[in-house]
């Protein structure tokens, strides 16, 4: 209603025969608000917006808004120091470029938290309108203390507007022989003097982790040094770009569903040239832009001071004020019921369907309860249909369950293990979803076979899913399965506002190359807390007594190793825990229990990786930290080839200090003068591995210094 009535009066000045330029008109629209230390300010024609910790400038320039200053608070640094070579830091080629004319309608800020799936912000929001007929929403998200900032556009069209000549994808075109990029849309430009010292870190994840399980990593990074850029530097498979001095460094990351091997839909490219940094791809192309608004990719803008581990650290915070961690919804341990082919001995038979029958279902509720599981989720087999079958999306009662859930819920209610289904997102429709979320109270969904293959499919997917969770009065999150090799979320989008991501199937049998593999399976989760916060990362391990040796080396390690690999994410069990021996299950009841008098503070953490990499020989690990805490926690394990009992590993964070170690199993102390970061540690056999508990002590002298 308020840009409506803005719209109205500059219509109405403009028609009455004043005299009002675009500037004096918006310089009208002055306002001040602020949210204990985030501000936003627009006065003389300049938007200034702080986090407390960044500040960002923007002048109006007729055509749009243009960054003019960007500063790390803490250290001063000013990132623009050079002029931009746009008028503005968006930009459509054959429409909106350095001459177009913008009309700046209105310009306001409101708190808003987005309907609770992301945390409180102030939100500037203007809105331009083009001589080529199109209006576009300007979107600033201004988190109180975070190392960033959010920026996204509204897209729309008026009568006139048309598409002829707009470039609608990542295209070339020749010079001398060479094809060169031709740039798409434009979300975002910094200004960046690359004639400076600096190294440029690109990564990204790929999807179908079903074919990456045993063979190849989800994740790809790449860093390219040297100085000056004479030329574009382009980048067309990064979902991230950190570029790096030996102070700091300035993150930028698309929101988009971009995957190193699936480019998604117009995700567009990074492009580091002599001047600055620019990022493309609205994810609408130009067919797709219509007369309603249409949100596009959204942009990360963060800086950090430090090296590596601050960068790291940087976006982790940031990620996790776009994705607040919620304990009630996302702290759990979960079974999915999939993965245990391997029954009675039988190597030749795959058992999947039949693991989702009552009565299975049964005996893992009373598994799960006696171990201190929370969740079990029932994995493809539950519904009175195939895998692919609409309108069959209700409990199959030939398999024991009741046709509204009776006979499970009372089971969940009476050993206290909340349920979990699955589905096949394109063929359970919105009413088979909430009449199940009713019946059953259902604690997370994993969706699978999605497709996502243009702007709206992916919208309308978010849109359908924001209001089912709303009707489940946000009780239930979704787990979003990437598997095989379909476009479908990627790992930053905003999917992720209704739940964690799914990561892998690992069975323990057949098909054979998603058997489980210990050592692979560390690795792909030590790579992946790199530059993902792992409690929102279902991560898995598998029953290593019944993995198929002729695949795998799993038989050798004990089933609190394999757990504990997990254990530094969301912990996901990709099995039946009603198959455990014994002693078998005293050795996870026990890890587990440990693990849970402690995993609010691991989850409130964040992780980084460790020691060396894994590779079935190393020394490895994980830190949890959180930089307002004096304390952590180590995650620590020697491989099964590895010869050395003693290793020195280098702590994060941690530069000169004494910390006091406890160890969790045995509930030994001891307190270390951690000099230079590094900690001696002792695993007596391979295979081995420490759950630690760290503090700190004393930090020189009582001077601050160490974190």
């Amino acid at each position: 209603m308020k840009i409506l009535l803005s719209y109205i009066l500059y219509f109405m000045v403009m028609s009455s025969g004043c005299i009002l330029t675009y500037d004096s008109y918006a310089s009208s629209l002055d306002f001040s608000k602020s949210m204990g230390n985030a501000s936003a300010k627009y006065s003389k024609n300049k938007l200034v917006v702080s986090t407390g910790r960044v500040q960002r400038e923007w002048v109006w320039s007729g055509t749009g808004f243009q960054t003019v200053g960007f500063k790390e608070l803490n250290s001063g640094k000013e990132w623009c120091q050079l002029k931009s070579a746009y008028s503005s830091d968006w930009g459509l080629p054959t429409r909106i470029e350095n001459n177009s004319k913008g009309e700046l309608i209105s310009i306001e800020c409101v708190e808003s938290d987005d309907e609770h799936f992301t945390n409180k912000h102030l939100q500037v929001s203007t809105l331009i309108h083009y001589e080529c007929g199109l209006d576009i929403k300007f979107l600033v998200r201004i988190y109180e203390d975070s190392p960033g900032l959010w920026t996204s556009l509204e897209v729309r069209s008026q009568s006139g507007f048309s598409i002829d000549g707009i470039p609608e994808d990542n295209t070339t075109f020749k010079s001398y022989g060479s094809n060169q990029p031709l740039k798409i849309a434009r979300n975002e430009y910094i200004t960046v003097d690359f004639s400076q010292k600096n190294r440029r870190r690109y990564w990204g994840f790929y999807n179908d982790p079903g074919n990456r399980v045993n063979s190849r990593d989800m994740v790809e990074e790449k860093v390219i040094n040297g100085h000056p850029i004479f030329q574009d530097e382009e980048n067309t498979w990064a979902s991230g770009l950190s570029i790096e001095s030996d102070s700091g460094g300035l993150i930028l990351v698309k929101e988009s569903n971009k995957t190193v091997n699936q480019y998604g839909h117009q995700t567009g490219s990074f492009y580091c040239s002599p001047k600055g940094v620019e990022v493309t791809g609205w994810g609408l192309k130009p067919r797709e832009i219509t007369s309603e608004f249409k949100r596009i990719w959204a942009t990360w803008s963060i800086l950090y001071s430090g090296g590596e581990d601050q960068m790291q650290l940087a976006l982790k915070q940031f990620d996790r004020c776009r994705y607040p961690f919620r304990p009630e919804r996302d702290m759990h341990i979960l079974i999915d019921t999939w993965g245990s082919d391997w029954q009675n001995g039988d190597y030749t038979r795959i058992y999947g369907r039949e693991n989702s029958e009552f009565p299975v279902i049964e005996r893992e509720i009373k598994s799960a309860s006696d171990l201190g599981i929370d969740f079990v989720r029932i994995d493809d087999g539950w519904q009175d249909g195939g895998t692919l079958s609409s309108g069959t999306w209700h409990p199959n009662t030939k398999l024991g369950y009741d046709a509204h859930w009776e006979n499970l819920k009372t089971l969940s209610e009476q050993f206290n293990v909340r349920i979990g289904l699955w589905a096949a997102i394109r063929y359970i429709s919105p009413d088979e979803l909430l009449t199940n979320q009713k019946e059953l109270g259902v604690a997370t969904w994993k969706f699978d076979f999605d497709q996502l293959n243009d702007h709206d499919s992916f919208a309308n997917r978010l849109k359908g899913i924001r209001e089912f969770v709303k009707k489940s009065g946000y009780s239930t999150q979704i787990s979003w399965c990437p598997e095989y090799d379909d476009q479908r979320y990627g790992w930053y989008s905003s999917v992720r506002e209704y739940g964690p991501m799914y990561f892998q199937n690992i069975q323990n049998n057949l098909p054979n190359h998603l058997v489980y593999v210990p050592y692979i399976t560390l690795r792909h989760h030590w790579k992946m807390s790199k530059f993902y916060n792992m409690n929102q990362l279902q991560a898995h391990w598998q029953n290593p007594a019944l993995t198929n040796p002729m695949f795998s080396d799993a038989p050798l390690h004990s089933q609190s190793y394999c757990a504990l690999t997990a254990f530094m994410a969301a912990p996901t069990c990709f099995m039946l825990t009603q198959f455990l021996k014994p002693g078998e299950r005293d050795e996870l009841r026990k890890i587990i229990k440990i693990y849970k008098e402690n995993r609010k503070e691991i989850f409130e953490s964040y992780i980084f990786p460790i020691g060396s990499e894994p590779d079935n020989s190393s020394w490895t690990g994980f830190q949890a930290f959180h930089p307002d805490n004096r304390a952590g926690y180590l995650m620590i394990f020697r491989e099964l080839h590895n010869q050395n009992q003693h290793m020195k590993l280098n702590l994060k964070f941690i530069k000169n200090a004494k910390i006091k170690i406890i160890d969790l199993l045995d509930h030994t102390t001891k307190i270390i003068d951690c000099k230079d970061g590094i900690l001696n540690l002792f695993i007596d056999h391979p295979a081995g591995y420490r759950f630690l508990k760290y503090e700190l002590v004393d930090m020189n002298n009582g001077k601050k210094s160490a974190f």
